[in-house]
């Protein structure tokens, strides 16, 4: 019997020998073996293993060594493995003058793209409908959709963004425990990928929430009651009609929603739902906004391709019976909808093309004569037609919000109430329904007043009047209007809500980046919150003060706060106090530095210096610069326009602002001391200093360029058109670094809303935050260490299980509100 130690011995010899006999054998004689073991054994490790035998023993046979790199390829290919296309590309670098090889190299590249394209798409396709699901609540639903798109597409950001939804799905579920895992094995696998960051802020989250024990998946603010008696008005109102499923698509009540003027359909842009339950439908085949049937249901009218549209409609189905014809091109896209004349002949639009932009036309539709309703310097929309077609209404933005009337017949104007939004008409021409974020109001035509009209918010919003004038039409959808604050990487990956539930208006870093100042309806008026975790905590605004304040603009070093108070002569004064970002709160004495304000869009008409030294004011249409520590005021533009976007130069020295034009904007700049103003620009869309204050970045003619106040040149740096944007939505920010900038911008001619980073040194562009298409984003701002970028959005967000129309007897509603 053999010793362990001599078969060990005899073992390890027999190993070598066989060692040796595999390098013994010639690159031809290890060729068919290598292949054997891929086509017929399907051992692919082995062949593997062989192939790269040969390719280091034989480097010299360069026929073998091609046929065997070409194999390698294959076998990497069956693998699912990246490698296979670079194998390709070797064969093809490497071994030239063997053609044959090469040739088959190229086809199975382009095979491989084909496949990978025809896998990417599928994916895509999965991810969305992961997110239609996912909006719908059904979450269990949107996990299979998301594992499939990993599946179809694996190793690639998708899948990781899938993983990231799939989370998303378990938290909003409620099932805060698989969300974490999934969120940690997220991390765990792909530490370095640009998914991870924001992983780790969603880990905080689901941490935060589990401490709360807050449910996400509840159905909030939802009652399943047929009949609601107003307990403040008296007025009863009774649910009609439900929608749920497939015929839930009307998401809100603004914008392009109108109800048909027979009642039976209620429109939403280009979906129509059917009231009594059928199937909703598109009124046409093509991308078209706004759509809005006219009187007696033989035509629709809508926009589409910045052009004003009608189409045949049948007055049976409301479907669309023949071609649309264009009318009038323009500008059109978000205007309100058209206003039809009561005989269906005639159109009222805000008219907006190169020549004139928001005066009231009319058009005939039979031989497309353009008639001037207004023309005034002031902008006008919302044209609807009396009832009787003897006049229009509309709404003038320029003066206080106002409803103007004018007469067909004669053209005689005046103006009706202030303070309004979107009219309509009572069927009778008597009273007009109009209203604002503020107010709800029933106008009465004639006794010139305004009635307060308020209403259960189950409900909803108004709709519309009943097509014979009984009854008032209200439509709750199952969304809300959500304005919620976010959260993006500049490397990319998914964004990030910090503050559930609750809607942002403004935002501030704090100087470490681990903070933000959010604008919230918290009672004053800023929540701070802690990203890495942790309750927020409101911020107080203290004040001696003889009205509450209203806290919009924090210095840029956050050590000041402006605030405004409303005043009995409706005007509003502007003070400054300090405040201290530890504290969360204001730390001192307020200092009044601007009396009677005549207001407007805090961040369209005041702006901070960047040493919070002065403050940009802009009162009754021009610009006053205010010494925020004390000084009177300085007027120093004095035009009969309105500037507006007023921005300090990074030193303080200069001031850019904006006056409209028919389509954008002119640019200019002015010393922040006065004196004469320069023209920078006649067609800008968004404009921002550059860190070193001798240049603006500005969007003109779809061009991003860079020019200089000071000089004749320009550096054109991209013009987005080549990137699919339209001239639209740029809202340009500088990076802390000053490397890059940050803009928004919409894709083509439709609502795809995402932000582009476009990199100073290289000219490289990165897409962001493009995973919700019906988002609209704006308030883009950079942390200070530049990892991270905020935005604002509003957006509809499903929060009860179904959509309803409701009702309410008019008389009544009159009854009631003249007691």
């Amino acid at each position: 019997m053999k010793s362990r130690k001599t078969l060990t011995m005899i073992m390890g010899i027999g190993l070598i020998l066989g060692f040796n006999n595999s390098f013994a054998q010639t690159a031809e004689e290890l060729l068919p073996k290598a292949i054997q073991l891929e086509e017929v054994k399907g051992d692919l490790d082995e062949a593997i293993k062989t192939y790269q035998l040969i390719l280091n023993k034989y480097p010299d046979n360069r026929e073998v060594c091609a046929e065997a790199m070409l194999h390698l390829g294959m076998c990497y290919e069956k693998l699912g493995l990246d490698q296979a296309r670079q194998t390709y590309r070797d064969v093809i670098s490497k071994y030239s003058d063997q053609a044959d090889k090469v040739a088959i190299a190229r086809d199975r590249i382009s095979r491989l793209d084909v496949y990978t394209a025809e896998l990417i798409a599928q994916a895509e396709e999965y991810f969305k409908r992961g997110n239609e699901l996912f909006k719908r609540w059904e979450y269990e639903s949107a996990i299979k959709e998301y594992e499939n798109a990993i599946k179809s597409g694996p190793n690639t950001q998708l899948a990781l963004n899938a993983q990231y939804c799939i989370g998303q799905s378990w938290f909003r579920a409620g099932n805060y425990d698989k969300a974490l895992a999934t969120f940690n094995k997220l991390i765990e696998e792909n530490p370095n990928s640009n998914i991870a960051p924001v992983t780790e802020l969603m880990v905080a989250q689901v941490k935060q929430t589990i401490e709360k024990n807050n449910n996400t998946s509840e159905i909030k603010d939802y009652s399943d009651e047929n009949t609601i008696v107003d307990p403040k008005t008296g007025i009863k109102y009774t649910k009609i009609r439900s929608f749920v499923g497939k015929n839930d698509q009307i998401s809100s009540t603004w914008g392009g929603f109108n109800i048909s003027p027979d009642g039976r359909f209620m429109v939403l842009e280009n979906k129509v739902v059917p009231v009594d339950g059928s199937d909703p439908f598109n009124l046409v085949e093509m991308d078209a906004l706004r759509a809005i049937y006219a009187p007696g249901m033989k035509k629709a009218a809508f926009y589409a391709d910045s052009a004003i549209w009608t189409v045949p409609v049948s007055p049976e189905t409301g479907r669309s019976t023949g071609k649309p014809i264009k009318l009038v091109t323009g500008h059109y896209k978000y205007q309100a909808q058209v206003g039809w004349s009561p005989d269906g002949k005639k159109l009222a639009f805000q008219r907006v093309d190169k020549t004139i932009a928001g005066d009231i036309w009319t058009i005939d539709t039979t031989d497309c004569k353009l008639t001037a309703i207004t023309n005034s310097p002031d902008f006008e929309s919302c044209p609807v037609w009396s009832p009787d077609g003897k006049s229009i209404v509309y709404l003038n933005t320029t003066k206080e919000r106002s409803i103007w009337l004018t007469t067909i017949d004669n053209g005689k104007t005046k103006m009706l109430t202030k303070g309004a939004g979107y009219p309509y008409w009572s069927s009778d021409g008597k009273w007009l329904f109009h209203s604002t974020w503020e107010s709800k109001n029933l106008y009465s035509i004639d006794q010139n007043k305004n009635f307060n009209l308020t209403f259960p918010k189950e409900v909803g919003d108004f709709a519309s009047f009943s097509p014979d004038g009984n009854k008032v039409l209200f439509y709750r959808s199952s969304s809300d209007m959500k304005w919620p604050l976010k959260i993006v990487s500049p490397a990319g990956g998914p964004p990030f809500s910090p503050l559930l539930n609750a809607d942002v208006y403004d935002s501030y870093w704090s100087n470490d980046s681990k903070k933000i100042l959010a604008q919230t309806e918290s009672e004053h008026g800023y929540e701070m919150i802690n990203l890495n975790g942790g309750p927020s905590v409101e911020v107080r605004i203290e004040a001696d003060v003889n009205s509450k304040p209203f806290p919009f603009r924090f210095s840029d070093d956050l050590t000041k706060v402006a605030f405004s108070v409303r005043r009995e002569d409706g005007l509003k004064d502007i003070y400054v106090a300090p405040f201290s970002m530890t504290e969360a709160r204001t730390t001192g004495p307020a200092r009044l530095v601007f009396e009677g304000w005549s207001e407007g869009a805090y961040n369209v008409f005041i702006a901070w210096s960047h040493d919070g030294k002065k403050m940009a004011v802009v009162h009754e249409g021009d610009i006053w610069v205010v010494q925020t520590d004390g000084g009177k005021p300085v007027k120093i533009t004095n035009t009969p326009e309105t500037e507006r976007w007023i921005s300090f130069s990074p030193d303080g020295n200069m001031i850019s602002y904006s006056i409209p034009s028919v389509q954008s904007a002119i640019l200019y700049i002015i010393p922040a001391s006065g004196g004469t103003y320069k023209v920078l620009d006649n067609d800008c869309k968004g404009a921002t200093w550059l860190n070193d204050s001798k240049s603006l970045v500005l969007l003109s003619n779809n061009n991003l360029k860079i020019i200089s106040p000071d000089g004749p040149k320009t550096k054109h740096l991209l013009n987005i058109k080549d990137i699919g944007l339209s001239n639209d939505g740029i809202n340009i920010q500088v990076s802390p670094d000053g490397k890059y900038l940050a803009f928004i911008g919409y894709l083509g001619d439709n609502d795809h809303c995402l932000i582009i980073t476009y990199s100073m040194e290289t000219g490289k562009v990165t897409r962001l935050a493009d995973e919700n298409i019906v988002d609209n984003k704006y308030g883009l701002v950079w942390s200070p260490d530049g990892k991270w970028l905020s935005y604002l959005t509003y957006e509809e967000e499903k929060v009860r299980p179904e959509g309803s129309l409701w009702e309410a007897d008019f008389e009544e509603v009159l009854e009631k509100l003249a007691k």
